[in-house]
Parts: structure tokens; C-alpha cells; sequence
């Protein structure tokens, strides 16, 4: 017999946008990806080669591009402008090794400035995967082993400032009280999920598992398709191992990022976007995959 499956993504979907919460948290990524990289880039043989071209993409960089947090897609904004690197004169001289070396500023603020132009010119490995699976590119030999531990590691944040979402809140409860099986699904980590969810005041065993973005095909984020089909072999591996029938029309997907709904319902999976004043159903879009009862080899 099959049940109604409950997936719900966290960050800006169970609690309140906007907050200070989620530019700490994409600060904390970035800085933990300039940790990992410093670390990689001290013993590498080819140090030279790999600054040189980084110094080649940052002399050619729009400095106007750069933004106090250039990677928050909630409410479709971007942060806001960073004009001290734009239109600050040393920045304009310096080459990023200059920036990399403290030759310019030194301190915290340096430090996530050199982070961001860092995550800036890092090119994603595929389309709509996340920027920290572009420091497969950067000719370090950097592992997504090493990706995934400095991001646990250094990108855990104790989330402070974040309410309940009170609609996503009076869907879950009625997900649980139904007995549905109910999920999150994040391109952020386990770990941050758990941080959230506990100073949202709910309790680890409320949701039967987290899948972050480290359990599918190695790092493959919600907006690739073989993220999400590895996201449906787990959800099917799960119903099989507790005898339930799995098939993909099954699954009810929130999130708050609208593009990530409107590819989700793309590959067969029913979903609603989260606003902060309404959960709105996603209109049918071209949909494939419809029927996904097993993984592939």
C-alpha cells in the first residue's frame, strides 16, 4: 500500500524570510571553501599555475558583480552591492594573490571578500549545481570527500534569528498527525537542518530522514536532474525497506525557491511553492519521470 510522501526543503522554507540567518549561513559556506582551498593550494605543485589563472579571471571580473552575499537566490535577490570592491582603488590594482596574501586588507572583512571572489570565479560542476562543487575545477585535485567535510566542519552555523513558518508549519503537522511519511530534502548539510530545525523548537525524530546534497551522486543539487534522481532512489530504497509502495506521484515537494519547484514538478514530482503569505500549488509544467519505481544501474 502506498502513502502520501511529505518532502520539504529548510532553508527559507520552514521558517520566515527574510533573516540575518541566511546570509551567515552563506558566508560561513564561503569561508569554509576559502579554508579548504588555502589548505589544498599550500602543498600543491602547480601553486603557481592555479593562482596565475584565478589573477587572469579576477583582472577581467566585473568588481560591480561582486555582492554582500552573491549567491542568496531567496525572494529572487541577489544582496546587496559590496561597492567597496568595486569601486575601491586598491582592489582595482591588486591581483587576487595580492588579496590572497592580506596585501590589501587584513582582518574578517578581507577575509569574506577574498571568500566571495573566490566563489565567484569557481564554475559549478554542471548546471545548477552548487557553487562549492566548483572547487572541483580549480586544478587542485580537491575531493568531494573534502568538499563535504570542510562544509560540515566549517559551515555548521547555530541558527538565532529564524520563526516558524506557521502555513509550512500547519502542513506538517497534518502531514504527521495522517501518518504520511514525511522528509526534508536540502542542498544545504544534515547538519544545519538539525542546527535549524532544533532552535525552530521541533525535535530530530519528527521527520523520518534528511537528505542533504552530499547523499545524492556526490553533491548533485536539486536543480540537476541526476540530484533528484538520486533524491527519488533514496525516498524508493526507504519505501521498500518499510514495505511501502513507492511511486514518484506519491511525493508532495515544498520549497521556496520557485525555480527549484517548477523543475521538481518538471521531473514528475507534485509541488508547491512557499511564499512568505501563501503555499501555492506549481502549474503543470512539461512532466517526465512520471512513474519511478525503480533506480537505474
Amino acid at each position: 500500500m502506498s502513502k502520501p510522501i511529505y518532502v520539504f526543503d529548510f532553508d527559507g522554507t520552514f521558517y520566515e524570510t527574510p533573516t540575518t540567518d541566511i546570509p551567515k549561513l552563506e558566508d560561513a559556506i564561503d569561508l569554509a571553501m576559502l579554508r579548504l582551498f588555502r589548505d589544498k593550494l599550500e602543498k600543491a605543485p602547480n601553486r603557481a599555475e592555479v593562482l596565475r589563472k584565478l589573477d587572469t579571471k579576477y583582472e577581467k571580473m566585473d568588481k560591480r558583480e561582486v555582492c554582500a552575499n552573491i549567491h542568496n537566490q531567496n525572494g529572487g535577490k541577489a544582496g546587496g552591492r559590496a561597492k567597496y570592491v568595486s569601486s575601491s582603488l586598491k582592489f582595482k590594482l591588486a591581483s587576487f594573490s595580492d588579496l590572497l596574501r592580506g596585501r590589501v586588507g587584513k582582518g574578517s572583512k578581507s577575509e569574506l571578500i577574498v571568500a566571495r571572489l573566490l566563489a565567484k570565479m569557481m564554475e559549478p560542476d554542471g548546471v545548477g549545481n552548487h557553487r562549492v562543487s566548483g572547487m572541483l575545477n580549480l586544478g587542485l585535485d580537491i575531493s568531494q570527500e573534502e568538499i563535504e567535510h570542510y562544509y560540515k566542519e566549517y559551515a555548521t552555523i547555530k541558527y538565532r534569528n529564524i520563526k516558524r513558518n506557521k502555513l509550512v508549519e500547519k502542513v506538517f503537522d497534518k502531514a504527521k498527525k495522517d501518518g504520511c511519511l514525511v522528509f526534508i530534502y536540502t542542498d544545504n548539510s544534515k547538519n544545519n537542518v538539525y542546527s535549524g530545525m532544533r532552535t525552530l523548537g521541533y525535535e530530530d525524530k519528527e521527520v523520518l530522514r534528511v537528505f542533504d546534497m552530499f547523499d545524492c551522486d556526490g553533491g548533485a543539487t536539486k536543480k540537476t536532474k541526476r540530484g533528484v534522481d538520486a533524491f527519488k532512489c533514496h525516498i524508493g530504497e526507504y519505501c521498500r525497506m518499510k514495505g511501502v509502495d513507492f511511486d514518484v506521484k506519491d511525493i508532495i515537494f515544498f520549497d521556496d525557491n520557485k525555480n527549484i519547484c517548477n523543475f521538481m514538478q518538471s521531473q514528475g514530482i507534485r509541488s508547491f511553492h512557499v511564499e512568505p503569505d501563501e503555499v501555492k500549488a506549481v502549474k503543470d509544467v512539461s512532466i517526465i519521470n512520471r512513474s519511478f519505481n525503480r533506480c537505474s544501474a
